[in-house]
């Protein structure tokens, strides 16, 4: 006997219990052919993405319940892979997934318990083991993979994380800081032999690359099975091998709301992807997936995908002929090897069988109590129906034991603390005798981990009536309350603050989401309402499991029930417009009442509060039971409300009391972090975010992270881009699957702002306009963070005044409060920040908010300095005798191999001020905008970057002259602007870009415009101020960067042949428009022979902002041709620049004259 009978029958037994299998050979047979000829095929990649081809890789057995499907499947299944069936391979592996299992409703738990299970088929699973380890980043992020699958500490699950691991090793170099996502889609193997493998495996298998670009993790999930198939195709040519996979107990899953994505739709993926997989499935339900209105919900569905779904796959299971259930009997319970049931008690139980194996089972199962309490079986005890079997099993317990089973057949699943809460009298001992009898399933993979089979549950409440100490309606409702009011209490510790909880917070979270489940069917099943079903719908909703509260079913037979669910699944809808959605929401509850009032209220509130209806929100609350769940945590409803009213003090006084652990503490720190927020003190409001972050993490709310890493972004986007842009990609992920458009929306807000910063205006003002479409779509106004302020702000940044006016204006009326005054000072209009209850002062308040403005205004082009006739910055040359001081001081330096005579290295000195040496040059200043902070500015650039620039050796001043030695690089001036010689230019101009303007001269400071135009101040004093204005206006707005400023192939650039050696001596102006830079390229470098492709191909179209560069480009010729004449070069580029201008642009040929 095995350990559950021994201990249900004792050491003393006076019989042996055997396992029969009887009267299924016909059936074992048809399995046997059928699996021979499944596994006689190969498949090649190509057919296994062959999307439109026919399945047969699945078998049902349908039959009514206790009929012994699942014995038949588990014991068919346990044959062919134990190689006990002729002409299979020998190699085999299969798994078991019983959806009457919880857990079971997670397609991420069903896809890697079949992992585990055909682990070992194959030493590796790269394809599949890649894949899951980015969705796993995805979807759980901070959490580890490997030691996730250790948890169960199993030989199949340690087996597994060794597989994954040894994969991602081989393929990524390990986990690490840098996404796998990213490795992967981007081939960062960190060795060679990686590299490769990975394209490899990415150039044989299609399927991979779509599949890790899926930013949305559950998507990715339900097309992962045809890796999987990939995997075991490849270990199949290796060794033939049978895999099977027995999904038990199918009609839980038929029996869901049938939907795109829904559990029923992936499972039928799982079958379809992986044809080299026999599944075969359990049921009360014939399988449907080939009729045209099951299709419909299937991503693979219709006869022409399933043809034999509609005949020969689907095999009805009837009970036991006469002889095979007298077979069984005989052999079940012997003694001394001679059958302890006689013939005449044999006979009576098959004639009251039917046919069940249940049925002969629990006889079998009586027949051993009695023999066990040394009895002698009464004929007239068996041979009853099916209840009467039932009933005398019942009496034949000991009286603690009949209640005991009447408690456990209260709940679908239930364990030790369950029992003794609905019989608190019970002993625990008894308790623990009880759970190991036969007919008590158990799984402790899951929580709980003890059921009963279906047909004998219900069969324990039909029957009970009839029995002496039965209990009555009442005590069993009552009962069933208690067994319920035990479970919410276990489920609701997720609200407990303790942080020394037994039960990790994030375990309390998965046991929150089975405990709703559980009680939801039982309040369905005894016609209950249980008041805590509100308050874990509640949990669930704050939890952020909205992919149950979807799938929850309808329950039309029970109102109130149904209607729970229905305003459960709406709310989880965020497909669904916000207005909409609140609009359906008041419709279908009407005015709020029953026992799942405050968790309607609740609901309505937050839906008000999204569409900005804050005055409906703030009544919603107030009628909320105070001394409820949900109007304990009513101070967070209060709270938000005051956010939305702009009252600060509001929020931070009833912040102060709320608890600082557990799920409050994710709440209470969230809105502290949008308080700061909207208070310009936006670093206090990132610490809030991360914690916040870090406590959703915690608690396994996925919703609660995704918005916690996105109000992230929104603090961090005003002060530090660089970060907001690496934490978007995780952003977008966890709120595309979470569910949250809003939260893809603020990340698109998020990406504007930190673009701006960088000065990429045009991709900002793109992702700001995608932002407010998203917004638009999703019916969602008065947000927190409105994108019109945004707008605003780039507005008046880039001197768009009356743009920034105008929205400034239109959106007083439709924002929070907040908004009006510090929009407002944006655009320059009178503003009230005395209106606003701030966490200290007005003043403060507008000061932080125009340092927004001021710091964005920074990495915009303002005003330029168009009336500068006094030089403000002189440009004269610097007086020789310093200049030969200067170098008399260089020449002392160590670092210069050139000559240290002062006469000879005057002698040597260049137009460009520079001294040669053998490998090193001495520059000083011969003019007097000249700074030496450039230099070293330039040589800090080429470390940032790794631009091809000189390194600075050594520098010195003396007096108002200056000196530095440099390294000589190799190379030559270019005269002829080649093709390639323009592109490598580009290329570096691009690098020198990505730099954010520093301290050094901006083209907007004062007197730096007549610096950059050098001669036409005096060349052509009467029409300098028009040139001036025109390139004052191109340049407004436009985004600043680290320029150059003078640099074109055939200037300040060296070359070896084609190759581009060195970029020399940049202008005065550090920064403004890069435009600017390749503008002047062109004009330098177009009178030789230059064509703009070439450069812009160089430094990426993409970057190019073509509308600023057609508008500086004439600006920049003109610029070119006043210089020509000083130059020398009137009669060659000279001539060239004034044919060009008469052909394009004559108006601004007269500037020149």
């Amino acid at each position: 006997m095995d350990v559950d009978q021994f201990f249900s029958y004792g050491p003393r037994a006076p019989f042996e219990v055997r396992n029969v299998f009887t009267d299924r050979e016909a059936q074992i047979r048809d399995f046997r052919d059928r699996f021979a000829r499944l596994t006689e095929r190969s498949w090649t990649v190509d057919e296994l993405l062959d999307f439109q081809r026919p399945a047969s890789n699945i078998i049902t057995l349908c039959g009514e319940g206790g009929i012994g499907k699942s014995t038949l499947a588990r014991h068919v299944a346990g044959l062919a892979v134990g190689g006990e069936l002729e002409g299979l391979p020998r190699h085999g592996a299969h798994a078991v997934l019983d959806f009457a299992d919880p857990a079971s409703s997670s397609f991420e738990a069903v896809l890697l318990r079949l992992r585990a299970a055909l682990a070992p088929l194959a030493r590796s699973w790269p394809a599949f083991d890649v894949a899951l380890a980015v969705y796993w980043q995805r979807k759980h992020p901070g959490e580890s993979l490997t030691a996730f699958l250790r948890k169960d500490n199993t030989a199949d699950s340690l087996g597994v994380a060794d597989q994954v691991g040894t994969a991602v090793d081989q393929l990524l170099g390990g986990f690490g800081a840098l996404s796998v996502a990213y490795r992967a889609l981007n081939l960062l193997g960190r060795t060679a032999t990686q590299k490769a493998r990975l394209k490899r495996l990415r150039a044989d298998l299609p399927a991979l690359d779509p599949i890790l670009s899926e930013q949305d993790p559950d998507r990715m999930l339900g097309y992962m099975p045809v890796l999987l198939a990939a995997d075991l195709e490849r270990a199949r040519r290796k060794r033939p091998a049978l895999a099977l996979c027995v999904l038990d107990t199918f009609e839980n899953v038929q029996r869901l709301p049938a939907e795109r994505g829904g559990l029923e739709d992936l499972v039928s993926r799982l079958v379809y992807l992986m044809p080299n997989v026999v599944f075969v499935a359990a049921g009360r339900l014939a399988v449907r997936w080939h009729e045209e209105a099951k299709a419909v919900a299937l991503t693979y569905g219709g006869e022409r995908r399933w043809p034999g779904l509609a005949g020969h796959d689907q095999l009805g299971l009837d009970g036991f002929d006469r002889a095979s259930a007298e077979a069984y009997l005989t052999a079940r319970l012997t003694v001394d090897g001679t059958p302890a049931i006689g013939p005449g008690i044999r006979e009576r139980i098959v004639a009251g069988s039917g046919g069940s194996p249940l049925y002969l089972d629990l006889s079998a199962g009586l027949f051993g109590q009695y023999l066990a309490r040394g009895e002698a079986p009464p004929a007239e005890a068996f041979g009853l129906g099916f209840p009467e079997l039932v009933l005398r099993t019942m009496r034949d317990l000991s009286a603690p034991d009949r209640d005991l089973l009447r408690a456990a057949a209260l709940l679908e699943a239930f364990d030790e603390d369950v029992l003794h809460a609905v019989l608190p009298q019970m002993r625990l001992r008894q308790i623990e005798r009880f759970v190991q009898r036969p007919f008590v399933r158990q799984d402790e993979t899951v929580w709980p981990p003890y059921r009963l089979h279906e047909n004998l549950r219900r069969s324990v409440a039909e029957c009970d009536a009839d029995t002496d100490d039965g209990w009555t309606p009442a005590e069993r409702a009552h009962n069933a309350e208690r067994a319920i009011e035990h479970l919410a209490r276990a489920a609701l510790t997720v609200w407990d603050d303790d942080a020394d909880h037994p039960v990790p917070l994030g375990v309390r979270s998965r046991r929150c989401v089975a405990a709703f489940l559980l009680v939801l069917h039982a309040a369905h099943e005894h016609r209950l309402t249980p008041r805590t079903l509100g308050d874990l719908a509640y949990s669930l909703t704050v939890l952020g499991h909205w992919q149950v509260l979807v799938s929850l079913p309808e329950l039309p037979d029970s109102p109130e029930l149904n209607r729970l669910t229905a305003v459960a699944r709406l709310t989880a809808r965020a497909d669904v417009n916000a207005e909409d959605r609140y609009q359906a929401l008041r419709e279908l509850i009407g005015e709020p009442e029953g026992p799942y009032a405050d968790y309607y209220r609740h609901e309505l509130a937050s839906r008000a509060h999204i569409i900005g209806k804050v005055e409906e929100a703030a009544a919603h609350l107030s009628g909320i039971e105070p001394a409820s769940l949900i109007g304990a945590s009513g101070r967070f409803g209060l709270a938000d409300n005051a956010l939305r009213r702009s009252d600060y003090r509001s929020v931070a006084r009833l912040m102060d009391g709320a608890s600082q652990a557990g799920l409050d503490q994710v709440r209470a720190a969230d809105l502290l972090g949008h308080t700061h927020l909207h208070n310009a003190r936006f670093a206090e409001a990132a610490q809030f975010f991360e914690t916040t972050l870090d406590a959703a993490r915690e608690a396994n709310a996925p919703l609660w992270e995704a918005r916690a890493l996105r109000h992230l972004l929104l603090a961090l986007m005003w002060y530090d881009p660089d970060r907001t842009m690496s934490l978007l990609g995780r952003a977008r992920e966890l709120n595309g699957s979470a569910g949250e458009p809003i939260g893809l929306a603020q990340c698109d807000m998020a990406e504007a702002m930190a673009s701006a910063l960088r000065g990429e205006h045009r991709a900002a003002a793109a992702l700001l306009e995608a932002a407010a479409r998203r917004f638009g779509e999703l019916g969602a106004s008065r947000e927190l963070l409105p994108v019109e302020a945004l707008q605003v702000l780039l507005d008046a940044s880039g001197g768009r005044m009356a743009e920034a006016t105008r929205t400034a204006r239109s959106l007083t009326d439709d924002c929070l409060p907040v908004w009006a005054p510090v929009t407002r000072a944006w655009a320059g209009l009178d503003a009230d920040f005395t209106a606003i209850a701030w966490l200290d002062d007005p003043d403060a308040a507008r000061r932080r908010w125009s340092q927004a403005l001021t710091r964005l205004r920074k990495r915009s082009c303002g005003p330029l300095d168009v009336g500068d006739h006094r030089a403000l910055i002189p440009t004269g040359r610097v007086p020789d005798a310093l200049v030969e001081t200067a170098i008399r001081d260089a020449l002392r330096s160590p670092a210069f191999d050139g000559p240290r005579e002062p006469v000879d290295a005057v002698g040597t000195l260049g137009t460009d001020g520079v001294v040669s040496g053998e490998r090193t040059v001495v520059k000083v200043r011969r003019r007097m905008h000249e700074r030496l902070e450039t230099v070293r500015n330039f040589d800090k650039l080429r470390a940032t970057t790794g631009i091809k620039a000189p390194r600075l050796l050594d520098a010195g001043a003396a007096g108002e002259a200056w000196w530095a030695v440099l390294e000589r690089l190799p190379g030559t001036p270019a005269d002829h602007p080649t093709p390639a010689r323009q592109r490598q230019l580009g290329r570096q101009l691009r690098q020198w870009h990505s730099q954010p303007p520093g301290d050094g001269l901006r083209l907007d400071d004062p007197g730096a415009l007549g610096v950059l135009l050098g001669w036409a101040r005096s060349t052509t004093p009467d029409t300098y101020p028009a040139l001036a204005e025109h390139i004052a206006a191109a340049c407004r707005g436009l985004p600043m960067t680290a320029i150059h400023g003078d640099v074109a192939v055939c200037h300040n650039t060296l070359f070896d042949g084609e190759t581009l050696t060195g970029l020399l001596d940049p202008g005065a102006t550090e920064a403004g428009p890069p435009m600017l830079d390749l503008a002047w390229a062109l004009a330098v470098d177009m009178p030789r022979g230059a064509q703009p492709g070439p450069l812009i191909d160089g430094y990426g179209s993409d970057a190019v902002d073509h509308d600023a560069l057609a508008a500086l480009l004439p600006l920049m010729m003109l610029r070119r041709l006043i210089d020509a004449p000083s130059l020398g070069l009137a009669d060659t580029d000279g001539a060239w620049l004034t044919r060009w201008l008469r052909d394009h642009h004559p108006d601004l040929l007269t500037l020149a004259q």
